[in-house]
């Protein structure tokens, strides 16, 4: 359709050119002849043509660029097919049977009503802290700035990020009044300033000097993400305290170091915490369609049976800054820099596998709040 479209277009043009060029002679010689007012008119209906194709020209170029923007990333070289691959393993996972919701309550450190409404007391409160502290103390370490991003974000943020910004299955939408018109392209959508898409708002459409690459930044936030499962767990909580990173490089090298220094500070955040957990390349199946790579940070669970995701690092080359128009100027020309984001720590997903690695449960001494609190001499 759009390709038809567009070819009748181009005919019309060379077809009005053509016309242009025959008056352009005529004129001059003969102004008011016969054949030069036939040619007026021939030209005045075919701009009157290229005029009506615009309508369904527009429709037919919206249509194809939607298609286009579904088209996935391009796998990094190091993806593998098939199944994950194992980087690294710290420990061995724990044998015994815990459920950590049970664990929780014997122990008074959650308050879990549903997914959408739980608390973290006492023990697990502190964690949650604590937790938050310890990781941006090594990020700060390893100097990353940190940020502050809003909890809200815009309906074209989302769908920079390759999602569906219409469907309430994966963010949470904000809806006007029923007597109130809206476009559904332009709402706001709460993601949490743990989020990847908070990181994007502020740098969409916008134009860095050079110099200021590479970007390391982290945040401490929540993020919001619809529960995708019924089953009561802090593994599908809809609110989550987070510690997330989002990094730019001008190259996919650097990139590619950037990602090999933050695999480096999650083996040692983690080994310090005593618990087992082990690194993975996610298998290209598994992707979402903006990742080119990601490093899965995971936790044995007990319950489960099987590995929970507790934090993840992604790489996404130069996919989305393609999409939300984020350039730097090098040489007097705007280039696409290449994204590095994940959410190194997640505290329920975290806390979760803890309570069932040790039912007893203490907080790990390098997240003990005191460890992170100033006092004054």
């Amino acid at each position: 359709m759009y390709e038809s479209l567009n070819a009748k277009k181009a005919e019309y043009i060379k077809k009005k050119d053509e016309i242009s060029r025959e008056l352009g002679k005529l004129i001059k010689n003969e102004p008011d002849g016969e054949t030069t007012k036939k040619l007026k008119m021939q030209s005045d209906l075919i701009k009157e043509n290229i005029k009506k194709l615009k309508v369904p020209l527009w429709s037919a170029e919206e249509a194809a660029i939607v298609e286009v923007l579904k088209i996935p990333n391009d796998l990094h070289s190091q993806t593998p097919d098939g199944s994950n691959q194992i980087l690294y393993t710290h420990l061995s996972k724990p044998d015994k049977f815990k459920h950590h919701l049970e664990v929780g309550k014997e122990l008074n450190i959650i308050d879990f009503k549903k997914n959408e409404n739980y608390y973290l007391v006492g023990a697990g409160a502190m964690f949650e802290l604590g937790a938050k502290f310890y990781f941006s103390k090594i990020l700060r370490d390893s100097k990353f700035v940190q940020f502050s991003n809003p909890d809200f974000v815009k309906s074209l943020i989302i769908e920079g990020c390759g999602k569906d910004h219409t469907n309430p299955d994966l963010s949470f939408i904000l809806h006007h009044n029923e007597d109130t018109k809206v476009n559904v392209d332009s709402r706001l959508h709460l993601t949490g300033g743990g989020s990847l898409p908070a990181f994007l708002a502020y740098h969409a459409k916008n134009v860095m000097y050079s110099k200021v690459l590479p970007l390391k930044y982290f945040t401490m936030g929540r993020q919001y993400v619809p529960a995708p499962s019924k089953e009561d767990s802090l593994f599908h909580v809809s609110q989550s305290s987070v510690v997330e990173i989002f990094g730019a490089t001008k190259t996919e090298q650097d990139q590619d170091k950037l990602l090999e220094e933050l695999i480096d500070i999650l083996k040692l955040a983690y080994s310090k915490l005593g618990y087992h957990f082990r690194l993975s390349l996610v298998s290209a199946d598994k992707l979402e369609m903006w990742e080119s790579l990601r490093v899965s940070i995971e936790m044995y669970s007990t319950s489960l049976e099987d590995y929970v995701e507790v934090g993840n690092v992604s790489l996404s080359g130069d996919f989305i800054s393609k999409r939300l128009m984020i350039m730097y100027l090098e040489n007097k020309e705007n280039k696409f820099p290449c994204l590095v984001s994940g959410t190194l720590l997640n505290v329920p997903k975290l806390l979760g596998c803890a309570l069932e690695h040790d039912a007893t449960f203490a907080v790990p001494n390098f997240i003990k709040i005191e460890r992170y609190l100033r006092t004054e001499e």
